[in-house]
């Protein structure tokens, strides 16, 4: 099923379809729902944008796009953070411009402080499970319509080679629909989040399961 799947690093060119990947595969949560109520989409565009662009020129920070070659499309992306190995994108003039203004793109009327908030206690829970040496598997995204057709499997095959290269752990927050994917590719679970957005008066509970994945071989580091 993933035979024209294609697996490469991402470029600039390619930041406003995965800010569009990341759209339509988190919209429905509560994390989403909660920081964006009621929010069209196209609207958080340019801020999702922006974020995928800064992450691209962060040095530690890999990230890979699945592109359907059948139809030319991106369908679907992996950010890696690896703390042994730079991998810098160049922006365009334009590009760093984005990033630097990537606050003014925030939509009016987003809940900025639970948008915050949840990357707070996410970043409070990752402090206690990891250290210095451990790679993160920080996001996995497949268009709806693209999911369940082994390109989440095919797209974290790259930071698992390269962590059991390295006898190195991989560090995650599942959401309850990821679990069983990252079960089957090894991860475990370690902790649980649970942020009860009506004690910030927002609406709803949601629940991250924190997994760790430990090295299971060793080999060549993949080019």
């Amino acid at each position: 099923m993933t035979d024209n799947i294609d697996i490469h690093y991402a470029s600039e060119s390619e930041s406003a379809a995965l800010g569009h990947i990341n759209i339509a595969s988190f919209r429905h949560g509560l994390m989403w729902l909660n920081a964006l109520p009621g929010m069209d989409p196209e609207v958080c565009m340019p801020m999702k944008q922006a974020r995928c662009l800064e992450k691209l020129a962060s040095p530690d920070i890999h990230v890979f796009s699945a592109v359907d070659t059948s139809v030319d499309r991106v369908v679907g992306y992996a950010r890696w953070t690896v703390p042994w190995e730079e991998n810098k994108v160049e922006l365009s003039e334009e590009g760093r411009a984005m990033v630097a203004n990537a606050a003014s793109l925030r939509p009016e009327g987003m809940r900025a402080d639970l948008w915050e908030l949840s990357f707070k206690l996410m970043k409070e829970k990752k402090a206690a499970h990891t250290t210095k040496d451990d790679m993160f598997l920080d996001l996995l995204a497949i268009l709806p319509e693209y999911q369940g057709k082994g390109i989440g499997s095919k797209l974290l095959r790259w930071g698992t080679q390269q962590a059991d290269a390295r006898n190195a752990r991989i560090y995650l927050e599942a959401t309850i629909e990821g679990y069983p994917l990252y079960r089957k590719h090894g991860w475990h679970e370690v902790d649980r989040l649970e942020i009860d957005y009506a004690q910030y008066d927002g609406t709803g509970q949601i629940t991250f399961i924190l997994m760790m994945r430990d090295p299971q071989s060793s080999g060549v580091a993949p080019n």
